[in-house]
């Protein structure tokens, strides 16, 4: 993995890691400084031993022009996001950064108020994890700013490292595509609204994406898949749909993950996210997303309407929000029949987290048409970037020419 690259998937590690160990100090009853100094100490020898053990110097050098046409795309989108966020930006979020994410945030940055969370209206969610919330906390403790510059700073600094990690992981293997999804995403109003607006979906698409992004390199190097078992523990900690999205991901990388004595690098690199998801589960109510058990589970599951109320709203969404996925994907599954092969394993995986959500609305207690309406949306964009990802990886066989580079189609 080249260093720049990796320096910036270091970075959603950070609030990842002071999230969890302000918590903990939380529940330990410790001083801030204590979390102060542990994330200041995590973050100096975490780089210096990512920067020995992770990054890597690619074999085939660029050549000046390839260099200068990435540093000027590079600039352009963060122009152009930049621009576009100053205008389209609601001031204090939406909905749900008003009622959970900054609501949960108030009650962490008083520690004598920390448990009066957990008695919260159940419509408040108490039960969501904390990356983004503790987080918020920790940074408004830190720096003494107590008002929403903090989570507006948050949140947009999590969606530009989206397009950008995207960009970085791409752009040695073919520039013009690489070029194409980022403006795609950055010029995206969809997804820009939806970051700003202060939701843990696209935290949750970040850290998704960063680990389809290590395990990439995992066989080259052990130390990957301590980055990327620290990324699908971390997406545990932002939503509890995290969880599901994590044990598929293990499922369809196990061997990725376990083999050849990696297994203790992911376990390295789980072990303090599971940990502290394991304390706040054992505070925080139970959840009744997925109240239905036995034989009414079974009706819900086989109810037709149900699966048309689903099917009617996955279809709006790819036809509205996420036009350019619908169409990676048809261009994807012509190349895979053309090649008369199957799609790539963790493409496969994140059609099975879709599925997933999926098996989720048709077991909602609560209204599936308010349900669908209000969420979906939403779920979608924890899955775009990944999938965006992973299908450029493929189209990336495609050569193109540019400047003094000589390549073929």
């Amino acid at each position: 993995m080249q260093r720049n690259l990796l320096n910036i998937l270091w970075l959603p590690l950070l609030p990842g890691f002071a999230s969890m160990v302000y918590y903990i100090s939380l529940v330990a009853g410790l001083p801030f400084i204590v979390p102060v100094l542990l994330v200041i100490a995590f973050g100096y020898f975490s780089y210096v031993w990512l920067g020995r053990h992770v990054a890597v110097e690619e074999a085939t050098s660029l050549t000046k022009a390839h260099i200068a046409w990435s540093y000027a795309i590079l600039v352009a989108g963060v122009v152009i996001m930049t621009n576009k966020s100053y205008y389209i930006a609601p001031q204090y979020g939406y909905w749900d950064s008003w009622t959970i994410w900054n609501y949960h945030a108030k009650f962490l940055q008083h520690p004598e108020y920390r448990k009066y969370l957990f008695s919260v209206n159940p419509e408040m969610h108490a039960d969501y994890p904390l990356y983004l919330s503790a987080s918020i906390a920790f940074l408004r403790r830190l720096t003494g700013c107590d008002n929403f510059v903090v989570p507006y700073a948050l949140g947009y600094c999590i969606q530009l490292l989206v397009p950008v990690s995207i960009f970085l992981a791409l752009h040695r293997k073919s520039l013009p595509i690489a070029a194409l999804v980022f403006f795609l995403i950055v010029t995206d109003d969809f997804y820009l609204e939806r970051g700003l607006g202060q939701y843990a979906d696209v935290p949750l698409a970040l850290l998704f994406l960063c680990a389809f992004i290590c395990i990439e390199d995992a066989q080259k190097k052990p130390g990957a898949v301590l980055m990327a078992a620290a990324f699908i523990g971390c997406c545990m900690w932002v939503k509890n749909e995290g969880i599901m999205l994590a044990v598929i991901f293990i499922a369809f990388n196990i061997k990725t993950l376990f083999a050849a004595g990696r297994w203790k690098y992911f376990l390295a690199g789980i072990a303090l996210p599971l940990l502290t998801l394991l304390i706040f589960k054992a505070e925080a109510p139970s959840n009744d997303l997925l109240a239905a058990k036995g034989t009414k589970a079974m009706d819900l599951l086989s109810d037709p309407d149900r699966h048309q109320i689903v099917w009617d709203y996955l279809a709006y969404n790819f036809n509205h929000y996420y036009i350019p996925l619908k169409i990676g994907l048809v261009i994807y599954a012509i190349l895979c029949i053309a090649e008369k092969r199957w799609p790539a394993r963790n493409l496969l995986a994140l059609l099975c987290c879709m599925l997933g959500y999926c098996i989720v609305y048709l077991l909602t207690p609560k209204s599936i048409d308010w349900h669908v309406h209000t969420s979906m949306d939403r779920l979608l964009m924890q899955l775009m970037p990944s999938f965006m990802y992973l299908m450029a990886l493929r189209f990336s066989r495609l050569r193109f020419s540019l400047g003094d580079e000589v390549s073929k189609i």
